[in-house]
């Protein structure tokens, strides 16, 4: 208890400028139009543009009531941690002048004491502590607020931890209704994360795929022998049919001849008129027999052959 006390007066003491620091005019000029200022906001109810008004006019002239403002502003806002301080703030000063605000101060900061969300930064005993700088939302953390719980506002928190020779490291913290505990826990200076990745392995070359099988091609004579067989039968009956014709055609010269013999023609190939009708009927029905035996013969031969 005894050690929260005295970071809880440290923290008053950073965040609350000496009184007795010399200020000009201009800056007490300025810090009373900033305090104005932050009033309306708050009477129009914009906290937050309100705070940070109170805030800056604070840093210029410090005082107990721009202190309690700025306590209740932050409250209004969600700042717990930051209302708590102020008031803790305004407490001191309220008491070093025998101010009766002294009390209601102290009233609001252990009003707020129960909601505060606390972050706790552990460092373990195996880190040196030469060189060590531990930094929690940009301001620095003393060795005495290592492993304490320290109030802090909710949200979001960065915790920054560097040393000679080392890599910075950096923690994040959420704070809030459903978490308003946490813990950073410091347990080395090097970042396991960090370590050098492995050497990529080359991959293994892609199996090649097989070759494609060779389309199957017709067996010789396939397709194309059928076709001949095909036309060698036609060509054989046709040329059986030629072979008929031609006899038939020889048959009837033969008869043609025969008639002109018998009376239109003598012996020695005298003919009637009759008779030389005959006999050039006969002559052009032998041609044509001898046509027809000729394709038949040659068609029916090329027919076999195929």
């Amino acid at each position: 208890m005894r050690r929260a006390l005295v970071v809880a007066i440290g923290l008053v003491a950073v965040l609350t400028p000496a009184v007795a620091k010399a200020q000009s005019k201009d800056d007490i000029a300025r810090a009373d139009a900033l305090f104005n200022a932050a009033k309306a906001l708050t009477d129009a109810g914009q906290f937050a543009d309100a705070c940070a008004k109170f805030a800056e006019s604070k840093r210029l002239a410090p005082g107990l009531g721009v202190s309690m403002y700025l306590a209740d502003c932050y409250e209004h806002i969600g700042r717990t941690a930051s209302a708590w301080t102020e008031f803790r703030a305004a407490e001191g000063l309220a008491r070093a002048r025998n101010d009766k605000r002294a009390d209601v101060a102290r009233q609001h900061a252990q009003a707020l004491e129960p909601k505060l969300e606390r972050l706790t930064i552990e460092v373990a005993p195996s880190v040196p502590r030469v060189g060590l700088s531990i930094l929690r939302d940009g301001l620095p953390v003393s060795t005495e607020e290592m492993g304490l719980a320290v109030p802090v506002d909710p949200g979001d928190h960065a915790v920054v931890v560097s040393a000679p020779g080392h890599a910075q490291r950096k923690f994040n913290a959420h704070l809030g209704p459903e978490s308003p505990n946490a813990t950073v826990k410091v347990d080395s200076l090097d970042d396991a994360s960090a370590a050098p990745a492995p050497a990529p392995v080359a991959p293994a070359p892609a199996p090649q795929p097989a070759p494609a099988p060779a389309p199957e091609t017709a067996p010789a004579g396939g397709d194309s022998g059928q076709t001949m067989r095909t036309l060698g039968i036609v060509g054989m009956g046709v040329g059986g049919v030629g072979l008929g014709l031609g006899a038939v055609f020889g048959v009837l010269a033969k008869s043609a001849l025969d008639k002109s013999n018998s009376g239109p023609c003598d012996a020695t190939d005298h003919c009637t008129q009759a008779g030389l009708s005959d006999r050039q009927d006969a002559s052009n029905k032998a041609t044509l027999s001898t046509v027809f035996f000729v394709a038949g013969g040659v068609i029916g031969a090329g027919g076999v052959v195929l």
